[in-house]
């Protein structure tokens, strides 16, 4: 069996529950019922069969599928299980030029097993491994501009009161954010949405034209809101998981991980949020 033939069958191939669940319209999502009704990699991912594909627009199906059918929205549904897994092995497939040539090679009518060899953690260690790809390389070429805006942001509003120490302690936290992506995995996963979130805002300051400065300056607006929240709702994430630790079981190995992470101090938090304000503020008036 070649390698990516080797790639669709240790996964729960068990034909009669997928055949029933297909069945069942009232079972998770329309999604996942396409995810799950398909072996052919391009469409599991919802893009077009090409002879090379954007690997930033492949990250971006990739994130956006797996959030559609990530098991912990559907609990207890084996379907969202198997379409999490299948998407996985698609975007591992297609993301590496080797073992998108072998699967590209094969007739279109042969039936070509996949999603074999994979271990149960396989899926969700391919989610978190390029969530933090994501997030690390957004916040590494990102907190520059933050810096330089937040000092523009501090003449235009002197009622901030943004000095070089409340920059620097709004970068600081930023930082650590970046450094909890490597060891806290509701980290990771907390911030799923906004990984979507800045895939796309990317994609579309891309596409615009050089000179189209308001829309420029407004995605720009949003890219620096988007990240200076990111400590909010990291922390949101954290406390609640710590919440559900202490009431409904013991703690676990992801658990002590999340609980070396520090929250965010309350004078940092309130002057985001006032940040965040402002800027919104100044978004509405390029709208």
């Amino acid at each position: 069996m070649s390698q990516p033939t080797a790639l669709l069958s240790t996964l729960p191939q068990s034909s009669t529950s997928h055949q029933s669940s297909l069945e069942d319209e009232k079972r998770g999502s329309p999604e996942i019922r396409e995810i799950i009704s398909s072996n052919d990699l391009y469409h599991i991912l919802g893009v077009p069969r090409s002879q090379s594909v954007d690997s930033r627009a492949l990250r971006q199906a990739y994130l956006s599928r797996s959030r559609a059918c990530h098991p912990d929205k559907f609990p207890g549904d084996p379907d969202a299980t198997y379409a999490f897994q299948k998407v996985a092995v698609a975007y591992d497939v297609l993301s590496k030029p080797s073992s998108k040539r072998k699967y590209d090679s094969q007739p279109p009518h042969v039936q070509v097993d996949v999603f074999a060899f994979h271990s149960a953690d396989y899926a969700g260690n391919t989610l978190k491994d390029v969530l933090r790809s994501v997030l690390c390389d957004f916040l590494d070429g990102n907190l520059e501009m933050v810096h330089m805006l937040l000092r523009a942001l501090g003449d235009l509003s002197p009622s901030l009161e943004l000095s070089d120490e409340s920059i620097d302690s709004v970068l600081s936290v930023l930082r650590g954010v970046r450094e909890s992506m490597l060891t806290c995995r509701t980290c990771v996963v907390a911030l799923h949405a906004e990984c979507i979130r800045v895939l796309e805002l990317q994609s579309a300051l891309r596409q615009l034209p050089y000179l189209d400065i308001t829309s420029r300056s407004r995605l720009t607006i949003q890219l620096t809101r988007l990240t200076l929240t990111l400590p909010i709702t990291l922390e949101k994430a954290i406390e609640e998981q710590r919440s559900n630790t202490s009431l409904h079981r013991q703690p676990t190995n992801h658990d002590r991980d999340n609980r070396r992470v520090v929250l965010l101090p309350r004078r940092v938090s309130l002057l985001i949020r006032g940040i965040d304000l402002v800027l919104a503020r100044l978004e509405q008036v390029l709208a």
